[in-house]
């Protein structure tokens, strides 16, 4: 059941539920890229404990920054939504890294290894600072080499200085994920966009892409910046 329908550039962008609208996407994606809304991290109440998203004036200590999907409920149509054979690439923290992994491999996914991305910057911790997230590198089908086979497996990135969303991403992170494992013109997805950094990612390497946000804020924050991406290229183009 699809949502609302936007159209930018190579993207489309729909907002709803991606748990009703990914069974209509059937085998629509040559790859999938996500930062999916999982559980994050509780206790950190003590005064000073925690910084950033996590401070105790913004966050009230139940893991649920966000609505969130279950592992185990996401990975069946993420499946079925992607090609015969295709990669894919799906984000979480140190505390959801098994239960990922169950799920999306009980879903029929198989599995290359785990990436890691340095954010640089850490979250501060009561029990030692998190300066890292994790990447499950999945496949679904024939497996295939990725483009670069000389990228590592862990990327020092810095996190987005103009982040717009509580959990965003690099757009250089979710390009190289793109750029390894499809070609251009592909069909990249990311079923839980936030602020539309896989589909800014995909814009910039040559990719179509699907995006799926349920909160209507960071929708049209995605599609802002869509529609900012598609621009900067058509002017690379027209230059």
């Amino acid at each position: 059941m699809m949502g609302r329908v936007v159209t930018i550039g190579p993207c489309t962008l729909i907002q709803g539920d991606a748990l009703d609208i990914l069974p209509d996407l059937r085998g629509a994606a040559d790859l999938i890229v996500s930062d999916p809304p999982y559980r994050l991290t509780s206790g950190g109440t003590g005064s000073g404990a925690m910084g950033g998203k996590f401070d105790d004036e913004v966050y009230d200590n139940t893991g649920l920054l966000m609505d969130i999907v279950a592992w185990s409920e996401m990975g069946g149509p993420m499946f079925r939504a992607l090609a015969r054979d295709g990669d894919a690439y799906i984000m979480c923290e140190d505390k959801n890294l098994f239960a990922a992994h169950a799920a999306f491999l009980g879903a029929g996914f198989n599995y290359h290894g785990l990436l890691s991305w340095d954010k640089i910057s850490p979250s501060r911790s009561r029990f030692y600072m998190k300066h890292q997230e994790f990447t499950l590198f999945l496949w679904k089908g024939k497996a295939r080499d990725i483009a670069n086979g000389g990228d590592k497996r862990g990327q020092t990135i810095p996190r987005p200085k103009d982040a717009v969303h509580p959990t965003q991403k690099p757009v250089e992170l979710m390009a190289m994920y793109i750029r390894n494992s499809s070609q251009p013109g592909q069909v990249v997805l990311d079923p839980f966009m936030g602020s539309g950094t896989t589909l800014v990612a995909a814009v910039q390497e040559g990719r179509r892409a699907i995006g799926i946000e349920k909160d209507e804020a960071h929708f049209e924050t995605a599609c802002a910046r869509v529609q900012a991406a598609v621009d900067a290229q058509l002017e690379v183009f027209d230059g």
